[in-house]
C-alpha cells in the first residue's frame, strides 16, 4: 500500500510580514506497533512523500524525493492511543495530548497546545477549496516544541472516498488554508509543510521555526509528525 500524492513545501516571510494568524503519552499497543513496521517495510523507502513539491513564498521549485528507513528493526511509538470503534468519526481527540515520539535513533517530544474539531471545511479553507475539492469535516491540532520554538499544525480532513483523498492531497496548497492567530510562530523564519493522503483522509502538516531554529530541526519535526499521523491514521 502506497501513500502517492504526497506533497511538500515552504513559505517564505520577506520582511518581516507574519502568516495570518496530559502528560507525554506513548503507544504500547502491539496492534500499531506491527503496523507501523509493516508501513515502512512497504514503503520501500521511496514511496512516502516521493511525490513532493516544495515553494518558497508561493513559487515552485525543483521537487525534492524523500523517504523512510526502511529497516524493519524500528520500533516506532506513535500518537495514537487505541483504534477507535469501527465507522467512528474522527477528531482531534484521536491524537491528542504531547507527542512523545521514537523511530530508532530519532526522539522528538512536542508539547500539546489546543485541538479543535470543524463540523465543516469553511473555517479552515479560504475560498472554498477544501470543501471544492470534497473535504467534508476536519480536525486540527497544534503542538509547540524546542522550549517553543517550533511549532507544529495539523489538519485532519475527512474526504468521501480514497480517490478524492488522493486527489486532494494532489491539488491542496498552504495557500487553500486559513490559519488562526497563534497557530504559527509569529514572524516565523522558516515555514514548511506536507500534504498527503492515508486512507479517506488527507494530512496537512505545517511547520514553523522562529528566528534561529535550524532549518534542518524544523524539517526533522514536520517530517516524522506527519509520517506518525498519515501511519495511525492507515490503521484506523
Amino acid at each position: 500500500m502506497t501513500f502517492p500524492g504526497a506533497q511538500q513545501g515552504q513559505w517564505g516571510q520577506p520582511y518581516g510580514a507574519p502568516l495570518p494568524p496530559k502528560p507525554p503519552r506513548k503507544s504500547g499497543a502491539a496492534w500499531l506497533v506491527v503496523a507501523l513496521v509493516a508501513v515502512i517495510g512497504l514503503l520501500g523507502g521511496t514511496v512516502l512523500l516521493v511525490a513532493s513539491r516544495d515553494g518558497v513564498a508561493g513559487v515552485a521549485i525543483a521537487a525534492e524525493p524523500t523517504s523512510l528507513p526502511t529497516t524493519t528493526s524500528l520500533t516506532p511509538t506513535t500518537t495514537a492511543k487505541k483504534p477507535p470503534a469501527q465507522g467512528a468519526r474522527l477528531s482531534y481527540t484521536d491524537y491528542d495530548g504531547n507527542w512523545d515520539y521514537k523511530m530508532g535513533s530519532v526522539e522528538l517530544r512536542a508539547t500539546w497546545v489546543e485541538g479543535r474539531d470543524h463540523t465543516t471545511c469553511a473555517p479552515i479553507e479560504k475560498d472554498g477549496k477544501l470543501s471544492s475539492l470534497g473535504c467534508q469535516y476536519a480536525a486540527e491540532m497544534v503542538l509547540t516544541a524546542e522550549n517553543g520554538t517550533v511549532k507544529l499544525t495539523q489538519f485532519i480532513l475527512s474526504m468521501p472516498d480514497a480517490a478524492s483523498a488522493k486527489t486532494a492531497a494532489e491539488k491542496i496548497t498552504d495557500a487553500d488554508l486559513k490559519l488562526r492567530p497563534g497557530t504559527t510562530i509569529d514572524k516565523f523564519e522558516t515555514g514548511k509543510w506536507r500534504a498527503g493522503d492515508s486512507s479517506t483522509y488527507v494530512v496537512i502538516t505545517l511547520a514553523t521555526g522562529a528566528p534561529g531554529v535550524a532549518v534542518p530541526v524544523v524539517e526533522k519535526y514536520l517530517k516524522h509528525r506527519h509520517v506518525d499521523i498519515v501511519s495511525a491514521i492507515l490503521f484506523r
